[in-house]
Order: structure tokens, then C-alpha cells, then sequence
């Protein structure tokens, strides 16, 4: 089914080019009567133009990530302390250490959207407006999430660990002192969340900062991918301080060591319809927890959003 108007047509007078319009017409409304002809139209349809790449979330690739089912309490129990062996005389009594887990129930909290589309976008619209709102939906939600856990590292980034702060770029050096913030806790470094900023400094680091290898990776790929044994993950909507003109970056553990995320309810996607006002839509929605359970995993460095 072809429903273009063709180059032929454009070349005619008005009347023939009113002729193909309606022509066109026609075959768009045949199509609409019948699933087939749905399913064609359907297969003409283009993408959006987007001003943007989507978002993807990253906060659930650092952390555990566990379903809890129906029912049952989000809890966790910590590991017992560590403790070293004492040594006794040969008529002394040794002590004796009593060992108490630690659990914690973690508060759990609603993430809602309700994105609404008037009717008549679909119509007006060459693209599936209700697919690519669905699709909007869960990045909105991926958003939030992310929002959320950047705060939470914000705030365990400087709970035990000291902040690294550098006046200009993001350089190799301070990320070296942040690693060993969490490395000199016996914990194995595992991620890196950047803000945009710090990939313009780190694509200008020299030949006297980084190997010949990640400079290739740098000038082939536009940023460092991994360093140290980290992966590199950059997301735009790490706070910036205006008033400072600084930004953050945020050292990671692996995510056994850092956080914990239990979902009772993951991205479920409710219709709901208001054809009173021929709105149509869904309500997002997502019931789960948070925490941090070790600040010692976590590493926060400040440097400049300007240079």
C-alpha cells in the first residue's frame, strides 16, 4: 500500500495534484477499517524526531537490586563485626564476645507518573504517540530513581570517606585519592558516576596522565569507558552548584557493598482513561526502598563545572 503522493503527481497541474491528495486520503481511511490494512499503516509509520538520546537509568547498576514478594517485611541482616583472637596467659580467662547481627528494615515509598495524551494526537501524529509515551513513562520513573540514589550517594560520599576536591578539571590524581578513600577499607572499587563535565576534563588529559591505550579509547570513543578496574558511567542530571560553579563525581564499591534496593512493585503500567476530557493514558508506578548500608563504599569528589 503505497499512500506517498507521488513525484509524478507534483509535476501536474492543481487539479491533478488535489486528485492524488484525495486519493490518498482515501486509501488512509480504507486502511483504518480493517486490521490488515492497520497493520500496513502501521509499518508506514516513522520515529519521532528526538532532540535527545533517552535516558538510561544507572542507579540499579550499582547497588542490589531484590523483588520482595507480597507480604513480606523488606529487611536485611548485617554480617557480624570482625574481631581479632586475644591472647591468654596460662592461668587466664579469656573473654568472651557475644556477636549481635544487626537488621535492618528498610521504609519503602511510592514513585508515581500520569502522563496523559489528548485523542486527537493520535491522529495528528505520524508516529504511535501511546508507544513512545509508555516508553516516556518508564524513564520517567528511571529519573526519579536516579535522582534519589545520586542524593543518597551524595550524602554517604562524605559520611566516612574524606571529600576529594580539585579547584579546576577532573583529574587522574584525585581520582586515584578517591579509590583509596574506599580501597584503604578493604573494599574493591567498581564503579565511577560522572557529571557531562568531567568527560571535557578527562578528554584532555595528557600524555603524562593516562596511557597510550586509554587515549586511543578517548579519542576513538569520546570518553574513558573504564579506569582502575571501574566502569565509567555518565548521567546529566548529577547536581551542579551554581553558586560554586562545582559538580560532583561519586566512587562506588561493588554493589554488595553499597546499597540495597528491594522493589515490591517494578514499573507496573495502569490504564487510566479520562474520556470525559478524551484523554487517554496510564499511571506509573512503583513501590520499593532505598538504602545505603555502608558509607565506607562510597567516595565523593568536588571539582570544577566551568573548566
Amino acid at each position: 500500500m503505497d499512500i506517498r503522493i507521488s513525484k509524478q503527481a507534483t509535476r501536474k497541474d492543481p487539479e491533478a495534484l488535489r486528485q492524488e491528495t484525495m486519493r490518498k486520503e482515501a486509501t488512509v481511511s480504507l486502511a483504518l477499517k480493517s486490521p490488515f490494512g492497520l497493520a500496513k499503516l502501521a509499518s508506514a509509520l516513522v520515529n519521532p524526531v528526538r532532540k535527545y538520546l533517552d535516558y538510561v537509568p544507572i542507579g540499579r547498576k550499582t547497588v542490589v537490586v531484590e523483588p520482595i514478594p507480597d507480604g513480606f517485611i523488606p529487611y536485611f541482616d548485617a554480617d557480624i563485626e570482625e574481631f581479632y583472637g586475644t591472647k591468654v596467659g596460662a592461668d587466664g580467662v579469656s573473654k568472651m564476645l557475644i556477636c549481635n547481627a544487626i537488621r535492618t528494615v528498610v521504609d519503602e515509598f511510592e514513585v508515581i507518573t500520569k502522563p496523559k495524551v489528548p485523542y486527537k494526537e493520535l491522529r495528528v501524529r505520524k508516529y504511535k504517540v501511546l508507544d513512545r509515551v509508555k516508553e516516556r513513562l518508564k524513564q520517567g520513573l528511571g529519573l526519579r530513581e536516579d535522582n534519589l540514589w545520586f542524593s543518597l550517594f551524595h550524602t554517604a560520599g562524605v559520611a566516612t570517606n574524606t571529600e576529594q576536591v580539585v579547584t579546576g578539571k577532573l583529574t587522574k590524581d584525585v581520582l586515584a585519592l578517591a579509590f583509596k578513600e574506599v580501597e584503604r577499607h578493604r573494599l574493591v572499587v567498581s564503579s565511577v558516576i560522572l557529571n557531562p563535565q568531567a568527560v571535557s576534563g578527562i578528554r584532555r588529559w595528557q600524555r603524562t596522565d593516562i596511557d597510550e591505550a586509554a587515549r586511543i579509547e578517548i579519542r576513538q570513543r569520546g570518553y574513558l569507558g573504564s579506569l582502575f578496574g571501574a566502569n565509567f558511567f555518565v548521567s546529566n542530571i548529577i547536581n551542579i552548584d551554581a553558586t560554586n560553579d562545582t559538580t560532583f563525581a561519586y566512587i562506588l564499591a561493588q554493589p554488595q557493598f553499597v546499597g540495597w534496593m528491594p522493589i515490591r512493585a517494578d514499573a507496573e503500567i495502569i490504564p487510566a482513561d479520562r474520556p470525559d476530557d478524551v484523554l487517554l493514558g496510564w499511571v506509573g508506578y512503583e513501590l520499593l526502598g532505598m538504602l545505603v548500608h555502608n558509607n565506607r563504599a562510597v567516595a565523593r569528589i568536588k571539582f570544577s563545572s566551568t573548566s
